[in-house]
């Protein structure tokens, strides 16, 4: 298990999770949202393969429409 920050609540993961795992786990939805870790964003097509390391930086924006 590792301790990973998501949108700057701590959360504790098992060190194998990949980013569409982690979005099944805390229920966030996978359409219309940019995914970061450490400032980085990571391309939809990697969410699947994509592994966590300790003390990673989530950043999770979910779309919004507006005018």
């Amino acid at each position: 298990m590792i301790k990973i920050s998501v949108n700057e609540t701590e959360l504790e993961v098992e060190d194998t999770i990949t980013i569409s795992k982690l979005l099944t786990k805390i229920k966030s939805p996978s359409e219309g949202i940019a995914f970061a870790i450490n400032n980085k964003i990571i391309a939809k097509e990697q969410w699947d393969s994509h592994n966590f390391n300790l003390n990673d930086q989530v950043l999770i924006i979910q779309a919004t429409q507006g005018g």
